[in-house]
């Protein structure tokens, strides 16, 4: 029988993630009365040939820790492990000091997913993986729909840069139709008229859900695109192009990461102000990456919401991008780094035409910087 002793901490995912790895027969749950109920989001996602155990212990008391995993090896027979990646220092001293006098193995798991063997401080790279649905699970959280960024269609693409295109070579009349669709559409899609004059002989029309800008005779935007409505209207055009330069970055890794598209989080929340959409969602090495894409200006509120679903759904392990099209204000940069959420946005107004095939490398250095 092969036997894992675990010390719970804050981090549920490193704990799943040894025992993925290892496949123990039985598992021996340290906790506290902080960590209580830690474990629960892992019970359904554990085979059920896998016998649980669980103790009590205080955080400080090495003593007592230490009598816990005398006891077990007492009471067991078979192989056994230790996972020291999470709990107390204190705990894991004591319960490193039983696996010694046992000659047993004890491990801990580096913020690259690397593990450490305790001993001899080798580091190997572990077999297995998480994908984003465990990740998600282990959060408390449930999965709604997805769209994963390999399907990204050829179409929304092209369609999405040519918006960007007429947004920035016509600022005025993109301002003009936005307006109209805000006050007199209220912001819905479904109350778009077929067609519609607005001062200066600018003209849109809508023919099968494909768009036409015209003025004074000359053609401003054409795709016969269906999705075009939603990408211009909505702004979902830059999330398209966001999401594409994240399909360039992961198709470049060794061991390209999952991404999804427009994930949908089921939530029970009566609050109509919280966000369960994540527009771009990257699982980097087990840790999630929360991409917030804005193709308007950057509000104080915009900064409180992506903070709240970086919380929500990943975690302090997660990381938060806000990816804006245009400049962010100083303030609200400052605002961003005291909740360490990630910014790419460009410096300069000009600078927004081509800043975002930055974005690849951008990522490089995120990734770079993540920690437990």
């Amino acid at each position: 029988m092969k036997h894992q002793i675990i010390l719970l901490g804050k981090d549920i995912t490193s704990v799943y993630h040894a025992i993925k790895e290892f496949a123990p027969d039985y598992i021996h749950l340290l906790y506290t009365e902080a960590t209580q109920g830690i474990a629960d989001t892992m019970f359904p996602l554990l085979p059920a040939s896998i016998c649980r155990c669980a103790y009590l212990t205080d955080p400080y008391d090495g003593n007592q820790v230490m009598e816990i995993c005398r006891v077990i090896h007492k009471e067991y027979k078979g192989e056994f492990i230790y996972h020291l990646s999470e709990g107390t220092k204190p705990m894991a001293l004591a319960a490193y000091q039983v696996a010694k006098a046992n000659n047993s193995r004890a491990f801990y798991l580096t913020q690259l997913g690397e593990l450490v063997w305790l001993d001899t401080f080798e580091k190997v790279s572990m077999h297995s993986t998480l994908d984003n649905e465990e990740i998600i699970k282990l959060s408390g959280n449930v999965l709604s729909t997805y769209h994963d960024i390999k399907d990204l269609r050829d179409d929304d693409i092209t369609t999405s840069k040519q918006i960007k295109r007429f947004i920035e070579n016509y600022p005025q009349e993109h301002a003009r139709i936005m307006k109209f669709f805000g006050v007199i559409c209220h912001r819905q899609v479904s109350r778009l008229p077929a067609s519609k004059l607005l001062t200066n002989e600018l003209r849109f029309k809508i023919i099968n859900g494909g768009l036409l800008f015209t003025q004074k005779g000359q053609i401003l935007l054409r795709t016969s695109n269906r999705n075009a409505l939603y990408l211009y209207f909505k702004g979902s055009w830059w999330e398209t192009l966001v999401a594409h330069q994240v399909r360039v970055w992961t198709e470049r890794q060794p061991n390209p990461p999952e991404a999804w598209q427009n994930v949908l989080f089921q939530t029970d929340s009566e609050n109509t102000q919280s966000k369960n959409e994540i527009d771009v969602l990257v699982n980097s090495r087990q840790k999630l990456i929360f991409i917030e894409c804005k193709s308007g200006h950057v509000t104080q509120n915009d900064v409180y919401k992506i903070d709240g679903v970086r919380e929500t759904y990943g975690g302090d392990i997660s990381r938060a991008v806000l990816a804006s099209y245009y400049p962010v204000e100083h303030y609200l940069l400052e605002k961003c780094k005291d909740v360490q959420i990630n910014v790419f946005a460009p410096t300069f107004f000009e600078d927004r035409l081509n800043h975002l095939n930055e974005l690849p490398n951008w990522l490089d250095q995120v990734v770079s910087e993540l920690q437990l």
